[in-house]
């Protein structure tokens, strides 16, 4: 598709909703009578918060308090479905598995179904509208993940491209596994203290190390939106550099925002870091500059 149209893709998204669908991802299946004391005792939210038919964002966390895995988790019936990405597969299984010791848990890999998320008004006019789904934030809005029967039609509904999907999630500095998540981040770092970690509630591992930071209130680098004018071009694992020309970051995911031209980039920027920022390609010799358009914590 060329960048017109998925700058048309954008615009619309941006006001009307849109649909698209789920890529590959990790899902695990608890079961058993203490599924749930044993997954409440696990995670960084209070799942006795968790509604019939909503999905809720969490993580699973070392005891130091680096993130093992983002999840978000909804019952189906008496059962728990966790869902990851899955990168995480075998260290996530490992952490869950090493705390079961007489709970009758049972942890199993299930096989993905294929679904469609749909959010804002799109989602009321989408052919799958009229069927039950899970309530799911996934791009900073809420949505409706809606499962694709053997009767449903892909190539029939206007599915957003994935590379527009993809500037939606770094225009709302939203994380990702394997870009700007990883298991040396402390969740408060990209923002997850807001949307995944609930203060309020009993212990689970990495606990203190959370509550700690939340008393300190600060941490030593912070998830930022940045932007580079229209014509830039950026690559991930470029260094962001200071006026002083220190390096202050490295860019993490980078989209182009097809309806006004200006590149998109995530960076975890060091604390107190202020404008004027570029980055320095040595191979073109050519500097571009950065503006700050947001952080993870706005």
């Amino acid at each position: 598709m060329d960048e017109e149209k998925l700058g048309e893709q954008l615009r619309l998204a941006r006001s009307e909703g849109g649909a698209f669908l789920l890529p590959q991802r990790l899902l695990i299946r608890f079961k058993g009578a203490d599924a749930f004391r044993y997954l409440h005792g696990q995670v960084t939210r209070d799942l006795t918060r968790l509604m019939p038919g909503e999905a809720l964002a969490a993580c699973i966390l070392t005891p130091k308090g680096k993130l093992c895995a983002p999840l978000l988790i909804w019952r189906e019936g008496e059962d728990f479905l966790l869902e990851s990405a899955p990168q995480v597969e075998e260290a996530l299984l490992a952490r869950l598995e090493r705390y079961i010791v007489a709970d009758d848990v049972s942890i199993t890999l299930e096989r993905p179904r294929q679904v469609v998320h749909c959010f804002g008004k799109a989602a009321l006019k989408n052919s799958l509208s009229d069927q039950d789904g899970l309530r799911i934030n996934r791009l900073g809005v809420p949505g409706v993940d809606h499962q694709v029967g053997e009767g449903d039609s892909l190539s029939q509904m206007s599915l957003l491209d994935p590379a527009v999907v993809e500037a939606l999630r770094i225009e709302s500095c939203l994380p990702a596994w394997g870009s700007e998540l990883n298991g040396e981040l402390l969740p408060p770092e990209a923002g997850l203290d807001r949307t995944h970690i609930d203060y309020d509630r009993g212990c689970y591992p990495g606990q203190e190390v959370i509550s700690r930071i939340k008393s300190v209130g600060k941490v030593n680098r912070k998830l930022h939106l940045l932007v580079s004018a229209p014509g830039g071009v950026l690559h991930p694992g470029q260094a962001v550099m200071s006026a002083d020309g220190t390096e202050s970051g490295v860019l993490t995911s980078v989209s182009n925002q097809f309806d006004t031209g200006s590149v998109l980039a995530l960076c975890f920027l060091k604390r107190g870091v202020e404008e004027p920022l570029f980055t320095f390609d040595p191979l073109t010799g050519l500097k571009r500059d950065l503006t700050i358009s947001r952080n993870s914590g706005t």
